[in-house]
């Protein structure tokens, strides 16, 4: 009997791996390669430090923590640092704080100190919003949305994946390139000309995702399959970036391994002169770089290897799809 469920087991496991695989096969999309500005807006004011006032450290006080995100104040969704100031000195008798903490939330009531200066705060340092540049990995035209990134898009103090209220992705010209060395990973420096092209609305592990206003600057090549993990190999590829040229432009790498670590499960190295002669091999700004292999799009470029530039880390474009089907368009 024992042998029997076995095999109906065994059945039953291959069955799914070949209808995951063909499923994978016809999923299409657009591969993108095309630097953007990405700037988000946080869903709350996240706490990224406290100090004293007047010899008084009212975060511990009242036991507000770094990583707290301030979701409401006096009743008023927070939108910013100005607001929280505004509100302050507008009743220095204290304010009513909505706070949210692992995924619970509670309410305190926090009294400000004066400074020197004549006017209150509680001492808390907060971010309100981040910008920068990425890469778009692809454009999906059945659902309209796309991703770009590979990564998440992490606060650069607390090191916490950013909550997402809202967010924009947007035009951006690239003015140079910081060359990557051995312990010093370079960079794309590029300027955000504001003209908008969609919505961020996930901000997740794979990458950011969101919806499109301006599906003329994604839809730029013909749709092709995303690959499952069974149908990558090392080997030949190659990846997609117009940071360096005056269009998308394919520069050939090679996948060096793949590894079952999530999120990093393609281990890739940047072959191509050109690329090599230009950046030094991966630098920040190309996350997001769409990975072809053998016509089908297996990944997007993720890390660079701080200590052997030409190297990097990509994630797989299946998960990707996956984190997609949660956006709200």
């Amino acid at each position: 009997m024992q042998q029997k469920l076995k095999k109906i087991f065994l059945l039953v496991t291959i069955s799914f791996c070949i209808f995951y695989d063909v499923y994978a096969a016809e999923v299409k999309v657009v591969p993108v390669g095309k630097t953007a500005g990405i700037r988000i807006y946080t869903d709350g004011l996240l706490v990224i430090g406290t100090s004293e006032i007047s010899g008084e450290n009212i975060a511990e006080k009242y036991g507000i923590e770094i990583n707290d995100r301030i979701k409401k104040i006096n009743g008023e969704t927070a939108e910013s640092s100005q607001q929280l100031s505004r509100i302050l000195n507008e009743n220095p008798q204290g304010i009513l704080l909505s706070i949210a903490r692992n995924n619970e939330t509670y309410e305190t009531t926090v009294v400000p100190k004066q400074g020197d200066d004549g006017i209150y705060r509680l001492g808390l340092w907060v971010r309100d919003s981040t910008a920068g540049i990425g890469t778009v990995t692809y454009y999906n035209p059945a659902s309209n949305t796309f991703a770009a990134l590979g990564h998440a898009i992490n606060d650069v103090d607390t090191g916490n994946i950013l909550t997402v209220k809202s967010g924009d992705i947007l035009t951006c010209d690239i003015i140079s390139v910081t060359k990557s060395t051995r312990g010093n990973p370079g960079a794309l420096n590029g300027s955000v000309d504001g003209n908008d092209l969609g919505d961020v609305t996930l901000n997740t592990q794979t990458g950011i995702f969101g919806t499109v206003s301006n599906s003329e600057f994604f839809n730029c090549f013909e749709a092709i399959p995303v690959a499952a993990k069974s149908q990558i190999h090392e080997g030949e590829a190659v990846i997609i970036s117009d940071a360096f040229d005056n269009g998308q432009t394919e520069y050939s790498v090679n996948i060096k391994k793949i590894t079952n670590e999530k999120d990093k499960e393609l281990v890739i190295e940047v072959t191509d002169q050109r690329l090599i002669d230009i950046t030094g091999g991966i630098v920040q700004g190309m996350s997001g770089s769409p990975i072809i292999q053998d016509g089908r799009l297996v990944g997007a470029v993720t890390h660079v290897f701080v200590n052997s530039p030409l190297n990097g880390y990509g994630t797989l474009a299946e998960n990707m799809i996956d984190v997609s089907q949660n956006i709200n368009g």
